[in-house]
């Protein structure tokens, strides 16, 4: 009896020693990030006294990873937000603003129409557009060191993840031995682990969980492994051949490596790879789509005048280069191929990224891409050799308002792809080609002469110019008409009239005239002509008008109030004048900045209540600590008595015997 009750006063001691160390170093790691506390279990043993179990953390596998999801759902957003923010702090300053620039230019444009001859007013529009392309520079600038900030912060954080890849794939290997020399857990380890992920997580969405050895091992949400039993691996950044600005991550096995899906990463890394799609590679397309825009309009209208030295308007503005991408396999055949926007056809370009490939034989395929990877639409499928090239072997698209260019057919195998896109780049590789404000080109071409011994009051005037091309219009190199062309309009009645070449032959004839305007174009001579022409009111029969290079006025304007209307006409896409497409864009950028703001203070608020969750049960309280303390104390006390009340007992059993 009393050696059964030694025993279990005994046990007692043990169990009660146990959990005083147990709630000792609870209390030392209060303060330590991670821990989670610890309890000793026991069992009563069925021949008297107790028996310690082990020692466990008391942690919630669900809360827990509820925890990391929460956590990497605030720091995608976090990171984000902050991107977001920055950018809009920028571009909705009034000093960068595209708006008040080009509000300038055509005013500065209004001021030399104003007064065609004023030398100082058409350099002052020059210095107008010059600071237009420069603002265009700065904005592209901009957006460029927000995309380069995300790749250093992208670098940084990459290194960060295999760092902490690695400790967890060091700490499987120490935890398995430590629990294969002993029956306890390694607790200490698994929280150091525990707290890895935890850190892990604000990078990435993760998935941690427990092979049959009880070892971590990690995966990204789409199921691809980071961490392996004791094999971690490595994320890295590739270029991309085929787009060179889109950031590529591949995870690295050491002996081979594969591609990651960049949606839906989660963490800081998602939120960096997203912003650099929906923003930086968004707004640098949008603010190239512009400057292609107002580029080819101004050009295409600019050719359509004389310029203040009396020659056809050329290009007030110069474009970079179209890059085009394909693999390694083909980059010997990309001198085989060169792309440019079609003259006056840029409302028909998108931001897409435009894929060109062969699709059999005889024909050949472009297929649009959004800046997802999402195909756009159906594919425009065309046969090169069937179509004319121009003169310097450039095939029109005219669905896509490009410009293409094979030197050699043959060299395209149906399996090579080559991508490109116009927009890309394009607003840093704006410049103004036009040297001085003389190259403005805001006089028409031809003019009108009404006769004198007209009967009526009717006033004929240039209606519209579309086309000066020596090769496809009645303009001659010279910028002379060509005898061919419409040189006198006679009307042989109020309602009818004829078109007269310079030698004076009918070249058409119009019968029951309704309207006044556009008599070349009711005659069917307009799109030959490049131009036509309107009269004022009814005529009489007898007047005649005569059409000609020489009836210009030296104050002529009537190119540059074209030029000044580009303002309001829709450049961007047909849809949208530019300073509406830019309002566009900011307002996209701050819709974007607030609705992020306010994902990043709710999964905030939702990452704090699942800690506090996971801190009421895993976290050390020293109220509770202390209660425990006293009462494991109270219990070693006991325990102890039982042991002396087990001496005495056996004393005086010794002493009757004796």
């Amino acid at each position: 009896m009393g050696s059964n009750l030694y025993s279990i006063g005994l046990s007692g001691l043990h169990s009660s020693n146990a959990r005083i160390n147990t709630t000792g170093q609870n209390t030392a790691n209060v303060d330590t990030e991670g821990y989670s506390r610890q309890r000793t279990d026991t069992s009563s043993s069925p021949v008297g006294g107790v028996v310690l179990r082990d020692t466990s953390r008391l942690v919630d596998k669900f809360v827990s990873a509820q925890v990391r999801a929460d956590t990497s759902d605030f720091s995608y957003h976090d990171a984000y937000h902050s991107l977001m923010s920055m950018s809009d702090s920028l571009l909705a300053e009034d000093s960068v603003s595209l708006t008040g620039y080009l509000d300038k230019a055509f005013s500065a444009l209004q001021a030399a129409n104003n007064d065609p001859t004023s030398s100082s007013l058409r350099q002052l529009a020059h210095s107008s557009l010059n600071n237009l392309v420069e603002q265009y520079k700065t904005l592209s600038g901009l957006v460029q060191n927000q995309a380069n900030l995300v790749d250093e912060q992208l670098s940084s954080s990459l290194t960060d993840i295999n760092a902490i890849t690695t400790k967890i794939s060091d700490l499987n290997g120490k935890i398995l031995r430590e629990e294969g020399l002993s029956i306890s857990p390694a607790n200490e380890l698994r929280d150091q682990q525990e707290l890895l992920a935890k850190d892990l997580s604000k990078y990435l969405d993760i998935n941690a969980q427990f092979n049959d050895k009880g070892l971590m091992t990690i995966q990204l949400r789409n199921g691809q492994p980071l961490v392996m039993d004791q094999n971690p691996t490595e994320l890295k950044v590739v270029q991309n051949p085929l787009s060179p600005k889109k950031i590529d991550l591949v995870v690295s096995f050491g002996d081979y490596s594969v591609g990651l899906k960049t949606d839906s990463l989660g963490g800081s890394i998602g939120g960096l790879v997203d912003f650099r799609s929906e923003f930086s590679e968004y707004a640098d397309r949008t603010l190239g789509q512009h400057a292609i825009a107002i580029a080819d309009a101004m050009n295409t209208q600019n050719a359509k005048g004389l310029d203040a030295n009396g020659d056809f308007g050329r290009d007030l503005f110069s474009l970079g280069k179209i890059e085009i991408y394909s693999s390694k396999d083909n980059i010997h055949k990309l001198s085989n191929l060169s792309v440019k926007v079609s003259t006056g056809e840029s409302a028909k370009l998108t931001t897409n990224t435009y894929e060109f490939n062969r699709t059999d034989d005889d024909r050949f395929a472009i297929t649009q891409y959004d800046l997802n990877g999402k195909a756009v639409g159906q594919s425009t499928v065309f046969d090169l050799s069937s179509m004319t090239p121009n003169a310097n072997g450039y095939y029109k698209i005219e669905e896509l308002g490009l410009d293409i260019r094979v030197s050699d057919l043959s060299a395209i195998d149906q399996d090579d792809v080559f991508r490109f896109t116009p927009s890309a780049g394009a607003a840093a590789g704006l410049s103004l080609h036009a040297k001085n404000g003389d190259a403005l080109a805001l006089s028409s071409p031809v003019g009108t002469t009404t006769h004198s011994e007209n009967l009526s009051d009717a006033k004929m005037s240039v209606s519209s110019v579309t086309n000066t091309r020596s090769d496809t219009s009645a303009f001659a190199s010279d910028g002379s008409l060509y005898p061919s062309a419409p040189h006198k309009i006679y009307f042989t009645s109020p309602s009818s009239y004829v078109v007269q070449d310079a030698s004076g032959t009918e070249i058409a004839s119009v019968n029951n005239v309704l309207q006044y305007t556009d008599l070349l174009e009711q005659a069917g001579l307009a799109k030959e002509a490049g131009f036509d022409v309107s009269v004022s009111s009814m005529p009489q029969q007898g007047d005649e008008f005569s059409i000609s290079t020489d009836n210009i006025g030296p104050s002529d304007n009537f190119n540059g109030l074209a030029l000044i209307n580009l303002q309001n006409q829709s450049l961007v896409e047909g849809k949208a004048s530019l300073t509406k497409a830019f309002a566009g864009f900011i307002a996209q950028v701050g819709t974007k900045t607030a609705e992020s703001a306010g994902h990043a203070k709710s999964s905030e608020v939702i990452m704090n209540d699942s800690v506090n969750r996971r801190d009421r049960l895993s976290a050390v309280s020293l109220d509770e600590e202390a209660v425990n303390l006293l009462k494991y104390q109270q219990s070693y006390s006991a325990s102890a008595q039982v042991i002396t009340a087990a001496r005495t007992t056996f004393e005086t059993l010794l002493g009757i015997m004796r």
